[in-house]
């Protein structure tokens, strides 16, 4: 576990219901859901940069997230924590990613 780890648990179980409806639909076209600066923010105000990331799960599991940072490593543990997002994960390989205006993007690759 490093530092920041845990901080955004709270944030993905928030949206968690959401992103498993958004992974079944990466099978029709890519998918995307808006987090809002404030709500990231709450979790970490100092961090001004860290929010943005990008890796790949494939059959279930995360590749390279430990290089990203703890919103993205704390993302994957809310994935892998859910039974059934975890089970529609093993069937697809998905790009995930949030960009700089805090948009999520899963895309089937």
């Amino acid at each position: 576990m490093m530092k920041d780890d845990g901080k955004y648990l709270h944030l993905w179980m928030k949206y968690a219901a959401a992103i498993r409806i958004l992974v079944k639909k990466t099978d029709i076209e890519s998918q995307k859901l808006q987090l809002y600066k404030h709500e990231v923010d709450n979790y970490s105000p100092k961090s001004n940069s860290g929010h943005f990331f990008s890796f790949e799960i494939i059959n279930g599991k995360a590749m390279n997230s430990l290089k990203n940072p703890a919103i993205a490593r704390d993302l994957v543990q809310v994935l892998d924590s859910n039974t059934v997002t975890k089970s529609i994960l093993k069937e697809r390989t998905i790009k995930v990613s949030m960009d700089k205006s805090f948009e999520l993007q899963l895309e089937k690759i």
